[in-house]
């Protein structure tokens, strides 16, 4: 809490690189709850979700970036599995994009202070790599829904066996570069 008070103390000194970052934190954070909500949810809802996407965006290196992640996963599936709502492929593929657009710019906006002067390539050179990365994710997925389609039960199997492999070669890899001198 010390950190959060902190956080929106230190407000005052922001620059325009920082604040363009933990923008993005806010409309990625806010963009998946909503997406992942149930539908029919109350107008009133909105507030809450506003107040928790402005969590992370003020305390990016904390774990409200972890919690705002995990309600939206949550919600996700509440809806999909308690509500057996039926999953479009934009809403997921929109509810991905934003939590991965979350993690990417909270990391940075975590290494950011509020008063850096940041060089515009250095925030061009982020979005291009962050876009890049989900225009083949996206593409990735489409892809598999058309090789896929008539095996509904198989290609979430599919998708998580790839998606697992990847995410165990990627932190061999780290732990192995970590360990480098």
């Amino acid at each position: 809490m010390k950190q959060l008070l902190a956080q929106v103390r230190d407000l005052g000194r922001i620059t325009g690189g920082p604040l363009l970052v933990r923008g993005v934190v806010f409309v990625a954070a806010f963009t998946g709850l909503l997406l992942a909500a149930p539908g029919g949810l109350p107008a009133r809802m909105m507030l809450g979700f506003l107040a928790l996407a402005a969590i992370p965006a003020l305390a990016p290196g904390g774990v409200a970036v972890t919690l705002v992640m995990l309600a939206t996963v949550g919600m996700w599936l509440v809806d999909t599995m308690l509500f057996l709502a039926e999953p479009s492929t934009g809403r997921l593929l929109g509810t991905a994009a934003a939590l991965y657009l979350l993690h990417n710019a909270a990391a940075l906006a975590a290494v950011l202070p509020y008063d850096a002067i940041v060089d515009n390539q250095v925030l061009l050179r982020w979005a291009v790599r962050s876009g890049l990365v989900l225009a083949a994710a996206g593409a990735l997925t489409i892809l598999l829904m058309t090789v896929l389609p008539g095996m509904y039960i198989t290609t979430p199997t599919v998708a998580l066996v790839v998606g697992l492999a990847v995410v165990a070669a990627a932190v061999a890899l780290l732990t192995r570069l970590g360990r480098r001198p």
